[in-house]
């Protein structure tokens, strides 16, 4: 049999074609699942951070229960006082215990530690199951020889201490007991600024985690290490807290990307691990690192989240497929249509294969021509298809990146901004000040009567009265001007546009008045009010920081002398 040029030409265009199409399928698929893993870790990375800055929250929000306790002035009369005298301080100081432990299930622990007397404990109730107990009497331990104790007593006043992550080994400590824990401690400092005493709380480590780990998907694995790499927290419970029983298990060990970490060479490291344990199932992760910017023996942590690698490439399958289909399409059209006329099938090769040269991520293909009823039309429509494929994940995979970092800068039941959205704004809001020599105001916020709903109604009343008052200061305030949630009840409100003295009292008593509007729960009349502290720029203060505390203080004084009400704070 002769060949002729056509056949001869259609063989080759057949190979060259089939050839061709394999290799850019190949590398298209290569591409692909690499894009694909890289997404994976840039959003474990993300969720990572989130992850962290909410650790720092429930950190943030155990110093201020530390410092509400520690400043409290039944805690520094029951240490003033001999413990015969002090029996009625010793009560109300473990009811309001009880009252934190309550409302924070995460407290295990919450004590009043004496500086004298060895470290004798003065007030003390534990978590045991779902019933909080006060310890009593001879049950009361003295802990001087515990860091919390000694070193917490060497720290000023308003500081907070940050113990080890240890399994709890102390004697009595009941739902605590044999549990991943941390202390944190603030002083009792007297008039005369000497610490007498030490506040400490605690925390339940395995159950915030527990509870941070739900709002992550299913598939993802969550990691904590000490600063020297041990495990703290691992899918697998049999590699944590190796010290506690002689062992060390690290995390550097399992991931030895991690070594950049724990040597201080990196502050993040995404990595992939499919060597040793991890050899069965291949995981890509994302590990950060996380300094303690509080007096600890910790001095920093290690946060990491995993995810199978099968689950992230668990749509490459079908596009291998896709590009398998493509190929063999491609060489079949070639050799039909160079018998034909080898013009006429060198054109659309040409067009698609310079069509498929350009192809990325964020540049389509085009030119296909898609309109032909035969074999290059088809091949074209699988290259589509293909595009539309691999452009669906990663708008899917945008669009996860988009709601975490909407995560971690709103809050999430009112939507308002969070603490780190406010201060960001807060901190350009006085550059433009300082510029313009213009003033602004802080309005620190506290509803009044908000544990009353709570108690009486249950927490969907509290969740349904923030919503509320959110929407009743977004209602009263400028477009202009920012309303944020700091955390519980507690809300702030930031006033620019070169807002005058007159303007923030008129603002203030708007939304004191606003509050007057009934509001119902389930049928229930709800009195809801606002005690307001303000601060304004530069009387008091002139960073963010300055004008947030100058606020809370204010807020605090008018909540203590009356509510209802706003006040300003003084003149530094």
């Amino acid at each position: 049999m002769k060949w002729g040029l056509a056949a001869r030409l259609g063989s080759v265009l057949a190979l060259v074609s089939l050839l061709t199409a394999g290799l850019t399928g190949l590398y298209t698929y290569k591409v692909s699942r690499d894009l694909l893993v890289q997404a994976a870790k840039n959003e474990l990375m993300t969720a990572t951070q989130v992850v962290g800055r909410r650790i720092l929250d429930i950190r943030l929000g155990a110093s201020r229960d530390l410092q509400l306790l520690a400043s409290h002035p039944a805690a520094l009369a029951l240490l003033q006082l001999p413990s015969t005298q002090s029996a009625a301080q010793a009560d109300q100081l473990a009811t309001l215990f009880k009252l934190l432990m309550t409302v924070n299930p995460g407290y295990f622990q919450v004590r009043l530690i004496s500086a004298s007397d060895y470290g004798l404990e003065r007030v003390r109730v534990d978590r045991d199951g779902k019933q909080l107990l006060r310890i009593e009497g001879d049950d009361l331990q003295e802990k001087s020889h515990y860091p919390y104790v000694s070193d917490t007593l060497k720290l000023p006043a308003g500081s907070t201490y940050l113990s080890r992550i240890v399994i709890n080994h102390e004697r009595g400590a009941h739902a605590g007991l044999g549990q991943p824990t941390v202390q944190l401690a603030s002083p009792v400092v007297n008039s005369q600024g000497q610490a007498i005493g030490v506040i400490v709380l605690n925390i339940d480590l395995k159950g915030a985690f527990a509870r941070l780990a739900v709002d992550l998907p299913a598939e993802f694995q969550l990691y904590l290490a000490n600063r020297q790499g041990d495990f703290l927290i691992h899918p697998d419970s049999s590699k944590t807290f190796g010290f506690d029983t002689g062992r060390r298990v690290l995390m550097q060990d399992e991931f030895p990307a991690t070594s950049e970490l724990v040597e201080g060479h990196a502050t993040q490291v995404m990595l992939e691990a499919d060597t040793g344990p991890h050899a069965g199932i291949p995981i890509v992760a994302a590990f950060t690192s996380n300094q303690v910017k509080v007096s600890s023996s910790e001095g920093a942590v290690y946060l990491g989240l995993a995810e199978p690698r099968s689950s992230v490439l668990s749509h490459s399958g079908a596009l291998g497929l896709s590009i398998l289909q493509i190929a063999a399409s491609f060489g079949l059209t070639g050799f039909l249509l160079a018998l034909l006329l080898a013009r006429w099938v060198t054109r659309p090769l040409n067009t698609m294969s310079a069509a498929v040269a350009r192809f990325s991520s964020e540049r389509p293909i085009i030119g296909l021509p898609n309109d032909r009823q035969d074999e290059i039309g088809q091949l074209a429509r699988s290259f589509d298809h293909m595009q539309q494929q691999i452009h669906q994940q990663f708008t899917e995979l945008q669009a996860n990146r988009l709601e975490l970092e909407h995560l971690a800068r709103h809050d999430p039941l009112t939507g308002l901004p969070n603490r780190r959205l406010f201060m960001e704004r807060l901190a350009n809001a006085l550059e433009r000040a300082q510029r313009a020599q213009a003033p602004l105001a802080v309005m620190f916020i506290d509803m009044d009567h908000f544990k009353d709903i709570n108690d009486a109604w249950g927490h969907d009343a509290g969740d349904a009265a923030l919503q509320w008052v959110a929407q009743q200061l977004l209602a009263n305030t400028r477009k202009t001007d920012t309303v944020a949630r700091l955390g519980g009840d507690e809300f702030v409100v930031l006033l620019e546009s070169s807002v005058q003295r007159e303007q923030i009292d008129g603002i203030a008593q708007k939304l004191i008045d606003s509050m007057r509007e009934p509001w119902f729960f389930n049928g229930h009349l709800c009195s809801i009010g606002l005690c307001m502290g303000i601060s304004v720029f530069p009387i008091n203060g002139k960073t963010a920081d300055a004008l947030l505390s100058a606020a809370d203080t204010a807020m605090y004084r008018m909540k203590t002398s009356s509510r209802n009400d706003f006040g300003f704070a003084p003149e530094d």
